[in-house]
């Protein structure tokens, strides 16, 4: 079966460069135009969602239908980092500030007080084998780590070398998931189609 990753659409705080994580944020008007022109350019028969707002905002703003909330398509927690900028994180806490987390460890990084990327790459390693035990094609309106952590699942990247490839988040990442939810890489970087004129969700 198939399942197509996608993240949710541009806010505020994305525009400003500020970390968001678990804290819930909403699109803004920007972000909700551009979602309500696009659609995925094929059919799915399940689609499930982050519970956080800008997720669900994306995933009606696509018209993709009935969702089941996964909270394991989270975006990763940030702790007492979310709702700063890197040059504020910088300030407070260092220009090494990233290298004490474990930047350069893979997945053993962990943003201050917040959730480590191995453990990320736990939750959604569990989603990705229960969506493979189901029935159809699916959707998922997840998050930019959880997009990097079904990529990682899917390739084996170690993350602490250059991405193998350009994963493009503004785009469609479409797995193939075998039973057990080992995942492999079916597309990168898949384009949305456009939304048909004077529809709306």
């Amino acid at each position: 079966m198939k399942l197509a990753l996608l993240r949710h659409g541009p806010t505020e705080w994305n525009a400003a460069g500020r970390i968001q994580g678990h804290t819930d944020i909403p699109l803004s008007e920007a972000g909700l135009a551009k979602m309500r022109g696009l659609r995925l350019p094929f059919a799915v028969q399940r689609v499930y969602c982050s519970p956080l707002l800008r997720a669900r905002q994306t995933a009606e703003a696509l018209a993709l239908g009935s969702v089941v909330h996964d909270a394991r398509l989270m975006e990763q927690h940030w702790g007492q980092w979310e709702g700063l900028t890197r040059d504020q994180i910088f300030a407070a806490h260092g220009d090494d500030a990233f290298i004490k987390a474990g930047s350069q460890q893979g997945i053993a990084f962990r943003p201050m007080a917040g959730e480590s990327t191995g453990e990320l790459h736990e939750r959604v390693g569990a989603f990705l084998n229960d969506v493979a035990a189901g029935e159809g094609d699916a959707a998922a309106v997840a998050h930019l780590g959880v997009l990097r952590a079904a990529y990682t699942l899917a390739t084996g990247w170690a993350m602490d070398a250059p991405m193998p490839a350009d994963l493009d988040v503004s785009k469609i990442l479409v797995l193939s998931l075998e039973t057990g939810g080992r995942p492999k890489v079916e597309s990168l970087n898949l384009d949305f189609s456009a939304a048909a004129p004077g529809r709306s969700p």
